[in-house]
């Protein structure tokens, strides 16, 4: 398809040289039949990655074979050289007249894997006994500098997982959590992926973010922790439908979206398990920064949630782009888990869990019935794949004679098997008016 719309494209150009069609004509066409934008290179920039790192690797074996009978300052001078070395070829490469970008990115990225080797190796050569996860650390927020210099969507994620690595040692090895630490994330890479409008680079930062935040509360509290997962999930679901509406970088919407309501709906269908415990959601409010991550992500999910809400509660048939009915559950959901924390209401055991397995039911009918009315084979998937695996659930769960498990599951797949039968009735019907 690209080869074809390359040809037709210098087609253009010559036809309007030779006066078949006015310059109008020409650009109106060369629009309609332009070429996709083309993402990087992923495939050669990893090659290019592993074989550089490889190379490197076996310089520094190399060296290393007589590491011990060198002197201190000949091994930084083959630590330095080796850095310059990396980079320097990478930026040579990386000119934009060149026809090796790739190459140079790949070196780029040996170059910061030999610096975190580096740290290593320094620490060893003058016997410097410090608290290992700070090496993460400088690594991580070098491959940041390195990622906003180039820039380089290749050093960003690498610098996430770095820091991931960092906050997770932390907190874990040391009991030692940094809770601003989630928002080096959201401060240093989410702003790269946004002006890089890579796709790839907003999900690893998102999930990075959550990832790091989970750790870092979790040493307060394992329940805090959890509840904020699920408030950062619908903070997302809410991001997803406004910058669909007001952002420069529309492509996120679905990016945000799908991580929001994927979380949203994993920790739905373990809310409607929570009656096998005392309660929902424990927030120690007598440690002040629990308290003040708990009202700051409760009372961002709610206002951002109205605020995406509100076309559809003013004009229903106009609701947002990306908006479903089943997303005023996600509102209810969120309004009943806060109330619950702070102890308005009391949703305990079967009574408890049974609302959310309502609203689990209700999220999977309804992607269900919107797969089936859109043709949108992936919703109506997922939908029935939801109703599939709670009814699995509860086996062990709700029933416990043969006869009522047989009738559940009997009764389920009748129901799933009609809703096919549906899916493609309708299809067909599309089909056949289109004709």
């Amino acid at each position: 398809m690209k080869k074809n719309i390359k040809w037709l494209i210098a087609e253009i150009d010559l036809w309007l040289n030779e006066g078949l069609i006015a310059a109008d004509q020409a650009e109106n066409i060369k629009r309609r039949y332009q070429l996709p934008e083309q993402g990087p290179a992923w495939g050669r920039i990893i090659f290019f990655s592993i074989g550089a790192v490889l190379f490197g690797l076996g310089v520094i074996l190399l060296f290393a074979y007589n590491w011990e009978k060198m002197h201190k300052f000949a091994k930084l001078a083959v630590i330095v050289l080796a850095l310059l070395t990396a980079h320097g070829t990478g930026f040579w490469l990386r000119q934009p007249a060149g026809r090796y970008h790739t190459a140079g990115e790949g070196l780029h990225l040996a170059g910061t894997m030999l610096f975190g080797a580096g740290i290593w190796l320094v620490a060893q050569v003058y016997h410097i006994d410090e608290h290992y996860p700070n090496a993460f650390f400088i690594w991580g927020f070098g491959a940041i500098s390195m990622a906003w210099a180039l820039p380089s969507i290749s050093h960003a994620i690498l610098a996430t997982v770095l820091l991931v690595l960092w906050n997770g040692f932390e907190a874990f090895d040391f009991k030692n959590p940094h809770l601003l630490s989630p928002f080096i994330i959201f401060g240093g890479l989410l702003p790269l992926a946004w002006v890089g409008r890579s796709r790839v680079l907003l999900a690893t930062t998102i999930g990075a973010f959550m990832l790091m935040l989970a750790f870092s509360v979790a040493t307060v509290g394992g329940e805090l922790a959890f509840l904020l997962v699920f408030l950062s999930a619908c903070i997302l679901i809410a991001t997803g439908l406004l910058v669909r509406r007001k952002g420069d970088f529309p492509g996120s919407g679905p990016v945000f979206s799908f991580i929001g309501y994927s979380v949203y709906l994993v920790i739905l269908f373990i809310l409607s398990f929570f009656h096998h415990g005392q309660g929902l959601f424990t927030v120690p409010f007598d440690n002040l920064q629990a308290a003040i991550y708990y009202f700051s992500f409760s009372t961002a999910a709610i206002g951002l949630l109205i605020w995406a809400f509100w076309p559809a509660f003013q004009r229903p048939p106009n609701a947002p782009a990306g908006f479903r009915i089943d997303y005023y559950a996600v509102l209810i959901t969120l309004l009943l888990v806060v109330l619950n924390t702070l102890g308005v209401m009391g949703l305990k055991g079967w009574a408890g869990a049974a609302v959310f397995n309502i609203i689990f039911l209700f999220h999977s009918i309804m992607l269900i019935v919107t797969g089936c009315k859109n043709l949108d084979i992936k919703s109506t998937t997922t939908g029935c794949l939801l109703v599939a695996f709670i009814s699995l659930a509860r086996y062990t769960d709700l029933f416990v004679s043969l006869l009522a498990r047989s009738s559940v599951f009997l009764l389920m797949g009748a129901a799933l098997f009609a809703v096919g039968l549906y899916y493609s009735r309708t299809k067909k019907q599309q089909q056949e008016s289109a004709a």
